[in-house]
């Protein structure tokens, strides 16, 4: 009997652990998701393999499957799961494509697991202290005019996309922390690294979506942390820091320059670029969703679908086969119909709902969507790597909610 006793106490001890490890770990995840792809996977997997020894798998997944984010995330891949039985593709094709997805498995994951406060602020902090010391390394070699993998001065990075991205939730951490009844040193010290975070946002990064999922996520988190009384100042102040940038900014001026230059000749142009491609892909998928509207083509249909389509339409660079439109939900619709597209927007609005009922950490993860929301107008960050880890452990982590028991109380 004493020997179970120990037994019992020695794997309480173990469990108690590796759910420790396991959620410094989905810490990890989060802070190595825009800078290593390698360090990214190997903590994914080592954050699996705690959870599961930590024996909390099935009580974890009930609290996750509690929450309204996490039900709308289940319906959601339930429909692109019986959207692949449909699509006219190999089964290595549509398990690939489901594998892509796996992100929001994660996020399903973690809104069980990280329901306490201390643990949202210990992501929060660990994020922010990580992301400090990325920006100001950013900016040296970015002064200097260092390169580090042949990519632009100042990209430490997997890419310049990534690295915006990372600091714009930067931001959104540190505009919460303002918000905070902490003391003015801290408060003084989160001003300085939005100024730093805005230096690389604006001035070394050349990420369109950088640029445009700011001011849209700032202003978002801004009017659920004070409401719409501060709405007047909070124009105000935005509207002059982006004139400010807007008239100081070469990076940014050139950039958009560029982008207006390639949506204008993305009809007659000899050759790819990144606009008028993405206006090329627009309009195909556009037209091959009208032939098949309600339920799409089925899970793991875009690139079959569409590059027969091109192939017909066109003999030189628009016609070459493609796996994506660059607009996550014209991809949703396509391969998945209007009612995967539904389900998809319900999982949106679910989960942004969720976080700012909170009024706490889960405005942030809320305001993390909106930023995802923007971007994924021009780009598939729901499922690209980098994006797609911090956009899911940020979401799970950040809107996780404490489970309610039957009587109603919260438990801990």
């Amino acid at each position: 009997m004493a020997l179970i006793k120990n037994s019992m106490i020695s794997y309480s001890v173990m469990a108690e652990k590796s759910l420790l490890t396991c959620r410094y770990l989905a810490i990890v995840v989060a802070i190595a998701a825009p800078i290593s792809t390698a360090v990214t996977s190997v903590a994914c997997i080592a954050m699996l393999v705690t959870w599961l020894i930590s024996g909390q798998v099935w009580q974890g997944l009930k609290v996750s499957a509690s929450q309204p984010a996490g039900k709308m995330l289940l319906v959601f891949f339930a429909w692109l799961m019986i959207s692949s039985l449909y699509a006219d593709t190999v089964w290595a094709d549509k398990v690939t494509t489901l594998l892509s997805w796996k992100k929001l498995l994660y996020t399903f994951l973690l809104l069980g697991l990280f329901y306490q406060i201390e643990w949202k602020r210990r992501f929060v902090y660990f994020y922010l202290t990580a992301m400090s010391f990325a920006a100001v390394i950013a900016v040296c070699f970015w002064s200097l005019d260092i390169q580090v993998r042949g990519a632009l001065p100042g990209i430490i990075m997997t890419n310049h996309t990534s690295q915006s991205i990372a600091f714009v939730l930067a931001v959104l951490c540190c505009v919460f922390i303002v918000k905070e009844a902490l003391s003015l040193q801290i408060k003084a010290l989160a001003i300085g690294l939005i100024v730093l975070f805005f230096v690389n946002i604006f001035f070394v990064s050349a990420s369109r979506s950088g640029y445009l999922a700011l001011p849209v996520a700032t202003f978002f988190l801004i009017v659920n942390l004070y409401g719409y009384k501060k709405l007047p100042h909070t124009l105000v102040v935005m509207a002059i820091a982006l004139v400010l940038v807007a008239l100081t900014s070469s990076t940014l001026q050139q950039r958009i320059k560029v982008a207006f230059e390639e949506n204008k000749n993305s009809q007659t142009s000899e050759t790819l670029t990144s606009i008028g491609v993405r206006d090329i892909f627009r309009q195909n998928t556009i037209e091959l969703i009208k032939q098949k509207p309600l339920l799409g083509y089925g899970t793991s249909s875009f690139k079959t679908v569409y590059s027969t389509y091109a192939a017909t339409k066109y003999q030189d660079w628009r016609g070459e086969s493609v796996s994506d439109p660059h607009n996550q939900y014209l991809f949703v619709w396509l391969e998945n119909g209007l009612v995967g597209l539904l389900l998809f927007l319900a999982y949106i609005y679910s989960a942004i709902r969720q976080g700012v009922t909170q009024k706490s950490y889960g405005v942030i993860g809320a305001s993390v969507l909106i930023v995802f929301v923007t971007t994924s107008l021009f780009n598939s960050h729901f499922k690209t790597f980098p994006e797609g880890h911090l956009l899911a452990f940020f979401v799970g982590c950040l809107l996780s909610r404490q489970p309610i028991n039957k009587a109603g109380a919260s438990i801990v």
